[in-house]
């Protein structure tokens, strides 16, 4: 794959000439991050919204709304149903919408969604359900998105869902699967050695209870492009945002197309819209999606930060580098342990029956938020909102990682004694930790949802401190083994 891609092509598009793309960063941390750092490859001006502007109508200045992977019901939790309403009032004037893998499944008609496409997803037991790597995805021709590109090209998969159909009114399929590279897994199995050794992926599939065979995935739709009102909706199970194969030259042909289609005119909030929620209102959430709480993100933007985010404290600095380092000394723990490794730099690949995504997830976006805070001359004094999210999200890695060590090793005896699945009961202890820190659903709710909130907003931040200064694009998660810089005082 290495050969077919000359990565300073990447910059070889059409000069961006609309305004700047609007990302919806809530609940997107590491895929918001790698989204970030494609768009400033790229050139493609881009402005970070929250679920709080788009409900005040933050998106009437934009013609392309772009939304990252990560949970679609957290993501759904955060926009509330004023959220909701605004995005798909957007799109239906004229608007574009890109969502990758949680952002694509935002879009579908699913409850508590956007109900954008009349897609649904397909059922865990068709598809699937633990897909993850390199695939390669065939382009229908006539598509003018695919437009001088290879038949097939290489993109990378993470965990998706897949669309049920791919025939609804307005919608067209963009790409399809066709076969898998030499990083593609399914579950814990490299499937390419599982195809060379000869192996049957039915005595795999009895063994593990789940689908494996990746010929599920041949000819079902991987992209689709959707007309939605008077605007259009692309959604994208493969993340084309990633710096491997050829998916960010796809996504050129996707933003230039959309804003060159999408006329600026067209896009204007309803007059049938509700108003704002009034400040100190609890946005929507059903059950699934956790507490009703308002989050650290939320409450940022009702204390009047938007956009105007003071430099870091260096007591906030001190918090967060001991968060960086219980994190740190959690993922050491379970390297130890063989429960995981490094896949990518900014991705764990972890034992089969634990989780990995969070653990990952926690370091990499403390190791980005401790790397730019120690690039800043720091205030000698408080800083709001930095030092009340700093100190809390200390408290709560501390515990969470307490805890996780030993779920951890109750889970890694467990898996000795017989199969561990991650949502089925285990044993008293292995369960209790881990409702406490996971919750019971795949989606993760309990102390990591704290923590994650927190992070949220902190990386937020961040993003909105680091285009203040000279940083400039590159791939930041290749820093995963410098130290932080020394910090500065004012």
């Amino acid at each position: 794959m290495a050969n077919l891609f000359d990565p300073s092509e990447a910059q070889k598009t059409s000069p961006w000439t609309g305004p700047p793309v609007a990302l919806l960063w809530d609940q997107s941390l590491v895929w918001g991050l790698v989204l970030v750092e494609a768009l400033e490859a790229m050139a493609v001006p881009y402005r970070l919204v929250t679920a709080s502007h788009i409900r005040a109508q933050g998106l009437k200045k934009h013609r392309v709304l772009m939304v990252p992977g990560g949970w679609a019901s957290h993501k759904a939790r955060a926009l509330g149903a004023d959220g909701l309403e605004q995005v798909r009032t957007f799109v239906q004037n004229g608007g574009g919408y890109v969502g990758f893998c949680g952002g694509a499944g935002l879009a579908l008609a699913e409850a508590s969604s956007l109900n954008l496409v009349p897609i649904h997803r397909k059922g865990l037991t068709q598809r699937l359900p633990n897909a993850s790597g390199e695939v390669w995805i065939e382009g229908n021709p006539e598509h003018p998105l695919w437009k001088d590109l290879p038949p097939r090209i290489p993109v990378s998969i993470w965990w998706p869902s897949q669309f049920a159909s791919d025939n609804g009114l307005g919608v067209e399929a963009v790409a399809r699967y066709r076969g898998y590279g030499e990083d593609f897994w399914v579950a814990d199995l490299c499937a390419a050695d599982v195809t060379r050794c000869g192996a049957r992926w039915q005595d795999w599939e009895k063994s593990y209870g789940i689908n494996l065979n990746p010929a599920l995935l041949d000819g079902q739709a991987a992209i689709l492009c959707c007309r939605v009102g008077k605007g259009m909706a692309v959604l994208s199970y493969p993340h084309l945002e990633l710096p491997d194969g050829w998916g960010r030259r796809l996504l050129a042909n996707i933003l230039n197309s959309l804003q060159n289609s999408c006329d600026p005119k067209a896009v204007e909030p309803s007059e049938s819209l509700p108003a704002p929620p009034a400040p100190g209102t609890p946005f929507f959430c059903s059950a699934e999606h956790g507490s009703t709480s308002r989050t650290p993100l939320e409450t940022l933007d009702e204390d009047g930060h938007d956009g105007i985010v003071p430099a870091p404290s260096v007591p906030a600095l001190r918090a967060l580098q001991e968060a960086l380092e219980e994190a740190q000394s959690l993922i050491a723990f379970g390297e130890r342990h063989l429960l995981w490794r490094w896949r990518r730099p900014w991705l764990l690949q972890w034992q089969r029956g634990i989780r990995g995504l969070e653990y990952g997830f926690l370091l990499v976006c403390l190791r980005f938020v401790v790397f730019h805070c120690g690039r800043e001359k720091l205030q000698a004094r408080a800083s709001a909102p930095w030092d009340d999210l700093s100190q809390s999200l200390l408290e709560q890695t501390r515990l969470f990682c307490r805890e996780a060590r030993k779920l951890l090793l109750y889970e890694k005896v467990a898996s000795h004694q017989g199969p561990v699945n991650k949502l089925q009961p285990v044993n008293a202890q292995v369960d209790a930790l881990r409702e406490t820190l996971f919750g019971r659903g795949m989606s993760h709710t309990g102390l990591s949802q704290h923590i994650f909130d927190t992070l949220d907003a902190l990386v937020y931040c961040t993003l909105v401190r680091r285009r203040l200064g000279d940083a400039a694009p590159g791939n930041f998660w290749m820093e995963r083994r410098a130290k932080p810089p020394a910090h500065r005082r004012a």
